[in-house]
């Protein structure tokens, strides 16, 4: 189950009792609690201090560091699991969600801070020592000319990817980038042969960049041009921002007949972890607002559905009355059919008894028990019927699943006489009347 805290709550819980029993209560081992402290710059209490604690002896809790570039300041304990998800959304909309993050520091006063931090970056005249992400690219490639001179019938296809000169000085330019990028701790990368991404992991993001030909990002390896391509023809190097706009934000580099891209380099590595810090910013704001919007969300759901259930339940009620008064009725009727029943026979049986020509006594006998016993069986009275509890009927389908409607008596066509036809449940009151 997900846990989100600011970086001073997670300090204060992780200063306020041991690792082992905070970790058990976030549902993770300590040695990944503390892990994720370490990613985000909070100190552990060192051995001894619980003891102290325990035994009243005074304990240094030290001041929380400032947050790292690039780092989140909203940490999340736990994971988010689909089946646990109804559970994560009630225990968000009783929670307090952490304060809104707060970034004081300016566009202005962070950069100035990174380009303190970054210090000159270079130009490099040679690859002879490349950052490992460029030495790769490069083992790689020998392998892959050595091949290519070897071909009985090289193809032009299978030929080195980095031989042209404009290869070359796009290696340079990255290498002094990644190489600045390491002295400040942050990882490059550059997945694939031939990679159009170049990856930067500044803190607890990812930047990603381009380095190619202006307004165009290469999408793999193009073996008619590229062999051939001169240190002449212009590079670019841009930033893809697919988030808020900020305001003073560079997000592209190019060369200039005036100033090669080579003189930006110290700005482009301060752009580079600016850019990696904005989005954090940026992300952390967003993620907060969506948070408090869902929570707000979820409690109108909550609302909704609570005066659903009790709109369903009025409903049900009015139907279980509904169908406890046609009950009622029903036995009311069957109760006077019964007695009808009764003396329907004894009116029978007296007027065979006074009949000329009666019929032979053993069969009305044997007729007016069949029919005092149906009449014992309709009895609402005799059979407790009316004891009986009444379930509620349900919600009506519509018209379209019940199918056609049996037809009402007054609609039907009239029989030979003239009268309407024989209808269900309408014989008796017409025989009452």
């Amino acid at each position: 189950m997900e846990h989100h805290f600011s970086r001073q709550q997670l300090f204060d819980l992780v200063w306020s009792e041991p690792i082992t029993s905070l970790a058990r209560r976030f549902e993770m081992s300590d040695v990944a609690l503390g892990k994720t402290c370490k990613r985000y710059g909070l100190p552990l209490p060192g051995r001894g201090y619980w003891a102290k604690r325990k035994a009243g002896q005074p304990a240094v809790v030290p001041a929380l560091p400032p947050r790292g570039i690039g780092m989140g300041e909203t940490i999340m304990l736990g994971r988010s699991e689909w089946q646990r998800r109804k559970e994560e959304e009630d225990a968000l909309m009783v929670e307090d969600i952490p304060p809104l993050p707060t970034f004081p520091e300016s566009l202005i006063d962070l950069t100035a801070r990174v380009t303190k931090l970054v210090g000159k970056v270079p130009p490099l005249r040679s690859l002879k020592q490349p950052h490992r992400v460029i030495a790769r690219l490069l083992e790689a490639d020998a392998a892959r000319l050595q091949s290519w001179r070897a071909a009985t019938y090289p193809s032009l296809v299978d030929q080195p990817y980095f031989s042209s000169p404009y290869e070359q000085r796009r290696l340079r330019i990255l290498n002094a980038i990644f190489m600045a990028m390491a002295r400040l701790g942050m990882a490059p990368s550059m997945p694939g042969k031939n990679p159009a991404d170049i990856l930067v992991q500044i803190g607890g993001t990812r930047i990603t960049f381009h380095l190619d030909r202006p307004g165009q990002q290469r999408d793999g390896w193009r073996s008619t041009s590229e062999p051939r391509r001169p240190t002449s023809d212009a590079l670019c190097l841009t930033i893809p921002w697919t988030t808020n706009v900020v305001d003073g934000l560079r997000l592209a580099w190019e060369d200039t007949p005036e100033t090669p891209i080579e003189q930006s380099l110290q700005d482009i590595v301060v752009g580079l972890v600016v850019a990696g810090e904005m989005q954090v910013r940026l992300s952390e704001l967003h993620h907060h607002a969506w948070r408090v919007q869902h929570k707000a969300d979820l409690i109108e759901r909550a609302r909704k559905e609570k005066e659903e259930a009790l709109r369903k339940e009025r409903e049900r009620r009015r139907r279980l009355e509904q169908a406890r008064i046609k009950r009622l009725l029903e036995d009311a009727m069957a109760l006077r059919m019964a007695n009808d029943l009764r003396a329907y026979v004894e009116t029978v049986t007296a007027a065979n008894a006074a009949s000329p020509e009666p019929v032979p006594p053993v069969q009305v006998e044997a007729w007016a028990a069949w029919a005092l016993a149906q009449a014992e069986r309709i009895d609402p009275v005799r059979s407790r019927a009316f004891l009986k509890v009444v379930d509620d009927p349900g919600e009506e389908e519509p018209l379209a699943k019940k199918g056609p409607a049996f037809p009402r008596p007054e609609a039907a066509a009239p029989d030979e006489a003239g009268k309407p036809p024989w209808h269900p449940g309408l014989w008796y009151t017409r025989l009452s009347k």
